[in-house]
């Protein structure tokens, strides 16, 4: 993967109070046993390639996932019932949608989102965005 997410996470910090980390894969985004929980995961790259020699540019478009978690509750134990999820994620998704990231081409675009899990103790949530950037052949 060419993308660094470390940047992403920089630009997330302070955004909510959860601790912000980063995930190899979705299944490890899951086992976050800390909620509230915001993970980071790098998600697919399709490359499309800009034949200019004697160099070769790549054109990247990748995704990332934003997988959020949150403790699930039976109604009589909630209490005033608001939406926990929603105030974690729309915070986040306002500081990445539209934000260029470094060595991006394009802003931040976000894809939708869906449940990834939900049992009887947490929902985890992913939000999918993508962004484009070049990857040359320097030599």
């Amino acid at each position: 993967m060419l993308l660094s997410l470390e940047p992403w996470k920089q630009h997330l910090a302070g955004a909510v109070t959860a601790e912000i980390t980063l995930a190899a894969d979705l299944e490890s985004a899951r086992k976050n046993q800390a909620l509230p929980s915001v993970t980071l995961v790098n998600g697919r790259e399709r490359v499309s390639h800009a034949d200019r020699h004697p160099h070769v540019r790549h054109r990247v478009s990748t995704e990332v996932m934003l997988v959020t978690g949150v403790a699930r509750y039976g109604s009589s134990q909630f209490g005033t019932g608001k939406d926990q999820l929603a105030e974690l994620r729309e915070p986040l998704l306002e500081r990445l949608i539209h934000w260029i990231p470094p060595g991006a081409e394009l802003a931040v675009r976000w894809n939708g989102g869906q449940i990834l899990t939900l049992t009887s103790a947490a929902l985890y949530w992913v939000d999918v965005l993508s962004t484009v950037y070049w990857w040359g052949d320097s030599t």
